[in-house]
């Protein structure tokens, strides 16, 4: 309860501090908008679902739905701060070179110009808010930023500034992993 308020409270913050003060009298307060998340899910089986429910010329406010396994690719924005929060499910963000496991009501920050992503490695659905701001929101995505876990097959995003020998943990299966390259010039790992 406390991180749902806590949530809601750095949003709002987040979200007044980028409104422009009202000029005396001049602009007209406009209606409210409401949307609950979960009446507008839907998921894919082949990626993940995007939806934008608000439309606002302050700030981005997305709804993501994935299915297990799939990702948010590794990606920044130049000059666009990125917040998320979890509604449901489990799994690993990786923002910059460190990755952390999140679950329900976790949140977490993605700083402009740094590359942020998210694998759903847990064995259900994963609902997530991200509000992005100011906009407007540029994407950037990495090249060659993920491997294949050899034993469960999970997609994994590789930190900024990855290197040949680092050693990675699969987030699904648990596998230690080392990185090295193929001869495609890919990232690949081999259990340990």
């Amino acid at each position: 309860m406390r991180r749902g308020i806590l949530f809601l409270s750095v949003v709002l913050l987040f979200a007044f501090t980028l409104r422009p003060a009202f000029a005396e009298g001049k602009q007209e307060a406009s209606k409210i908008q409401a949307v609950k998340v979960t009446d507008i899910k839907e998921f894919n089986v082949d990626k993940f679902i995007k939806k934008s429910p608000f439309n606002t010329d302050k700030f981005v406010y997305n709804v993501f739905y994935f299915n297990p396994r799939q990702i948010l690719p590794f990606h920044k924005h130049p000059a666009s701060d990125e917040l998320f929060y979890i509604v449901d499910g489990v799994g690993q963000f990786t923002v910059g070179n460190e990755s952390v496991i999140v679950g329900p009501s976790s949140s977490v920050y993605g700083p402009a110009n740094v590359f942020h992503g998210l694998v759903n490695s847990g064995d259900k659905e994963m609902i997530i808010i991200s509000i992005q701001a100011p906009k407007p929101v540029t994407n950037i995505y990495a090249e060659n930023s993920t491997l294949a876990c050899p034993v469960c097959k999970q997609e994994i995003i590789l930190k900024e500034g990855v290197k040949e020998g680092d050693i990675y943990i699969c987030p699904r299966c648990g596998a230690k992993l080392k990185v090295t390259k193929g001869k495609d010039g890919k990232w690949i790992g081999v259990q340990m």
